[in-house]
Parts: structure tokens; sequence; C-alpha cells
């Protein structure tokens, strides 16, 4: 198995359980609904990284791989992430803020998952 792609997978179960975690803090204070535009939002994150690696995979695995399609491609997916967000936020507002909470929560996660075993690898050498 690719490493990003049990990096990711990692970074995916440590969502979900600060999913459960943001359900069980956000239910008893009465916000239910806040906990659950949270997970949402870890949700969107992980779907976003998700398709980050296929996409740069995809283009870098071309014979020619373009940097211009990948800007493209980045640029189109967070245009479409940050517009979802903005609109859930707006419709569903107050508890629909923790989509943004939970994107960000996301990333994170997914920063810790990338940096640290990286950081790790540094240490160990001479």
């Amino acid at each position: 198995m690719n490493i990003d792609k049990l990096r990711l997978r990692r970074a995916g179960l440590f969502a979900l359980a600060f999913g459960v975690l943001a359900l069980m803090v956000t239910g008893p204070l009465g916000r239910l609904m806040l906990g659950v535009f949270i997970c949402i939002g870890l949700g969107l994150g992980w779907a976003n990284a998700q398709l980050t690696l296929r996409s740069v995979t995809g283009i870098t695995r071309a014979e020619t791989p373009s940097k211009s399609i990948l800007a493209v491609s980045t640029a189109v997916r967070l245009v479409i992430v940050t517009v979802l967000a903005i609109v859930v936020a707006f419709l569903t507002r107050p508890n629909g803020i923790g989509i943004f909470f939970g994107l960000a929560l996301f990333q994170v996660v997914l920063v810790l998952h990338t940096v640290v075993p990286e950081w790790k690898g540094l240490r160990q050498q001479p």
C-alpha cells in the first residue's frame, strides 16, 4: 500500500474519532447539530484530501506532467469546497459554522500525520 494512502487512511480514522468526540461534547450542550456540521466538515476535508491525492497521482504519472493542469485542478477543487462550505454555513446558521471547524480540524490532523513521521525520520538521521 502506498505510504500516502496509509497516512490519509490514518488521518481519516483520527478525523472519525474527532467527529465522535465533537458529537459527544456538543450533544449534552444542546448543540448536537453543531457537532453534526463539524463531522460534515471533517468528511469534506477527507474527501478533498482523497481527490487531491488522486489528482496529483494522475498528473505526475502522465508522460508529460503539467503544472498548469495541477494548478487548475487544485483551484477548482478549493473553490468548490469553499463555496459549498459557505453556502452550508449560511443556510444553516448558527450551527452551520461547524463545517469550517471540521475543515480546519481535518487540515491540522492531515498536516500532523504528514509532518510528524518526517520529523521523526529527520531526528533519527546522524
